[in-house]
């Protein structure tokens, strides 16, 4: 039987989680896991975690998507990724989705659960997509929408249901990929959140609005 190659890109926990999900598919290898390069320090260290539990796979600690061979892996996952994924490693695998902690496609981009807290929503979400050469816009595989309170609500507070709600849709989609239609994204209520747009988001600009406000008033604002 030929094995299914897969590689994982990302960090913390979700990703961690998404290893967990493969190796566990029949007929599957986790062959490369690509951590983001820092990895951040108040999560699991994704790098750590593949090497404690599966020693055979290679970890490539660059942080870039480059050094992961055109054609190596049939499937490539993204969770939480930092980089934009180009089109030679797009075109050159026969599935490459992401993990995306928001709901599609109202919040491509950065920071959806900061704009959906920022904007009043009383849902949030995370999807599970194709990956094409946009940001965040191709065809759907997979959502869990949960309910959230902005008024009560921090940041933190939704990114851990998200992470949460996260891991259930990874195990529950990861084992179903080969039967699963995607279905296309609705441009006409679509929106796109840039990194250069975080200064718009106030008091939801960090994990807490306590520690937003007191960033702000450090720094002038």
């Amino acid at each position: 039987m030929t094995l299914r190659r897969a590689a994982v890109l990302g960090k913390g926990s979700l990703a961690a989680h998404a290893c967990e999900t493969i190796t566990a598919l029949p007929g599957t290898i986790l062959d490369t896991v690509i951590p983001n390069a820092p990895e951040p320090d108040w999560d699991v260290l994704l790098s750590r975690f593949v090497e404690q539990n599966w020693p055979e796979t290679r970890v490539l600690r660059s942080g870039d998507w480059r050094d992961l061979e055109p054609g190596r892996c049939d499937l490539v996952f993204s969770v939480l990724y930092d980089k934009i994924i180009g089109r030679s490693l797009i075109d050159s695998t026969r599935l490459i989705i992401n993990c995306h902690p928001g709901r599609l496609p109202q919040y491509r981009g950065a920071r959806p659960v900061n704009w959906a807290l920022h904007n009043g929503d009383d849902l949030a979400g995370v999807t599970i997509h194709v990956i094409d050469d946009g940001i965040d816009s191709g065809p759907i595989l997979a959502e869990a929408l949960f309910s959230t309170w902005p008024d009560i609500d921090e940041v933190a507070d939704v990114w851990d249901r998200a992470m949460d709600h996260g891991r259930r849709l990874i195990s529950d989609t990861l084992p179903r990929l080969d039967a699963i239609t995607p279905r296309p994204q609705d441009e006409a209520v679509a929106t796109t959140h840039f990194r250069r747009d975080n200064h718009l988001l106030g008091n939801r600009d960090g994990w807490t609005r306590t520690t937003a406000r007191a960033r702000a008033e450090a720094i002038g604002g």
